[in-house]
C-alpha cells in the first residue's frame, strides 16, 4: 500500500524534524557546557592528603596530565611531564600528574597513595601527584585516554587537550609548549 503524502504533511514532517534536530542539539550543547561547568569545579586529593581545586587555580595556567601507572610510556611521559613543571613552574604555571587508578583495595588498577608516590619517584616526577579514582574529572573534562594531558587557562576554561604520548617526538611535548607560552604572554 503506498500512501501519498500532501505538500502541507510533508512540511509538518520536516519541521518535527528541524525540531527535534534543534532539541538533540541544545541538549549536547548544555550538556558539554554543564562538563565545563562541572570540571571548573573539580576537587582533588594529592597523595600527601592536601585538597587542590581547580576554582583556587584562576588565574594561573594549569596542566594535568591524567595517567595512571599502568600506561606502558608512563617511564617516558613523567619526566617529561617534570620538564615542564621544571620550565613553566617559575612564571606560574602548575603542572599535576592526575592519576586515575583506583583507590579501593582490590580493585583493578588499585594503587595506594604511598604507590602512586613511590611510582613518581621512580620516574623522577616532583610535580604534584593527584588523585582521580572515580575518574570523576577525567569524564567531565570529556577524556577517554590515558595519557591526555589538559591545559587550563587563566579563566578556568579548557585551552587545550593533547591525547596520548610519543616518545619518538623530538620535543615530546611540542605543542603543549606552544599552548603555554601563548598564554603565559
Amino acid at each position: 500500500m503506498v500512501v501519498a503524502m500532501t505538500e502541507g504533511g510533508r512540511d509538518q514532517m520536516f519541521l518535527r524534524l528541524r525540531v527535534k534536530f534543534i532539541l538533540v542539539f541544545l541538549t549536547l550543547t548544555l550538556a558539554s557546557g554543564a562538563a565545563v561547568t562541572q570540571s571548573q569545579s573539580a576537587t582533588f586529593r594529592s597523595v600527601d592528603g592536601r585538597e587542590v581545586r581547580l576554582a583556587d587555580l584562576k588565574g594561573k595556567v594549569v596542566v594535568m596530565s591524567f595517567g595512571g601507572t599502568w600506561v606502558p610510556l608512563a617511564s617516558r611521559e613523567l619526566p617529561a611531564l617534570q620538564k615542564l613543571a621544571d620550565r613553566y613552574s617559575s612564571r606560574g604555571a602548575q603542572v599535576y600528574w592526575v592519576s586515575i587508578n583506583s583507590a579501593k583495595p582490590g580493585a583493578r588498577n588499585y594503587a595506594s597513595d604511598a604507590d602512586l608516590q613511590a611510582f613518581a619517584q621512580k620516574h623522577n616526577l616532583k610535580a604534584t601527584v593527584l588523585r582521580d579514582p572515580d575518574q570523576t574529572a577525567y569524564k567531565a573534562f570529556g577524556l577517554d585516554a590515558v595519557p591526555t594531558a589538559v591545559i587550563i587557562d587563566q579563566q578556568g576554561n579548557l585551552a587545550h587537550k593533547q591525547v596520548g604520548f610519543s616518545a619518538d617526538q623530538g620535543e615530546a611535548y611540542g605543542e603543549l609548549i606552544r599552548v603555554i607560552e601563548r598564554l603565559l604572554k
